[in-house]
């Protein structure tokens, strides 16, 4: 009987422990904002040789941008091109006849501004000595589009990994190629930022 009444004692006891045994729990949490990394794929400064007096390259240009983002939404860039004048650092991306240009400047003798703003305009090649512009002939991987008046590309990318390439011509702009432009090196600089500036 009373090894009975001992191990009821002791059920009970293990029962009723149960019951005073309390738990909480709290939560922990992060965030992750959203972002946006470019990085060049291939070096943004690509060499050409032109061929000729033509003016024209020996070969096409490309240059390609890694895109990643978290954000749910397309996300929009922006594409443009730079190049050094005695003015500075300037745009070099601009429109004419319905193709898009890029103009490339002397690095061996700095050109004027008016002569990159000759070259933009569509001048005699005498009026843009230093000035040489080819054209953009594709944007793939993305969505683009050219804002006129703003000498620049939009570009939508996704959620995820996108590769913006950019494609230039071979072709020459036959009024910014003379024999008054200076030898060396020509450079134009192309960045993908998010800033609308």
């Amino acid at each position: 009987m009373l090894k009975k009444f001992l191990t009821v004692l002791f059920i009970f006891t293990i029962s009723t422990l149960g019951a005073f045994a309390e738990s909480a729990s709290a939560d922990m949490s992060i965030n992750i904002n959203e972002y946006v990394k470019i990085s060049p794929v291939t070096s943004p400064v690509l060499v050409a040789n032109i061929t000729d007096d033509t003016g024209n390259l020996s070969s096409s240009l490309s240059t390609q941008f890694k895109v990643i983002t978290n954000s749910a939404e397309n996300k929009t860039l922006y594409l443009k091109s730079n190049t050094v004048t005695d003015g500075g650092y300037e745009e070099s991306m601009f429109e004419l006849g319905g193709q898009v240009y890029i103009a490339f400047a002397s690095l061996a003798k700095i050109p004027k501004s008016q002569s990159l703003a000759n070259c933009k305009m569509g001048g005699f090649p005498k009026d843009s000595p230093g000035i040489v512009a080819y054209p953009i002939t594709s944007i793939t991987g993305v969505q683009s589009k050219f804002l006129r008046g703003k000498s620049k590309y939009e570009v939508s990318v996704g959620n995820g990994t996108s590769f913006v390439t950019v494609n230039v011509g071979a072709d020459v702009l036959k009024n910014s190629f003379a024999s008054n432009d200076p030898k060396g090196f020509y450079q134009a600089v192309l960045s993908l930022t998010e800033a609308d500036i």
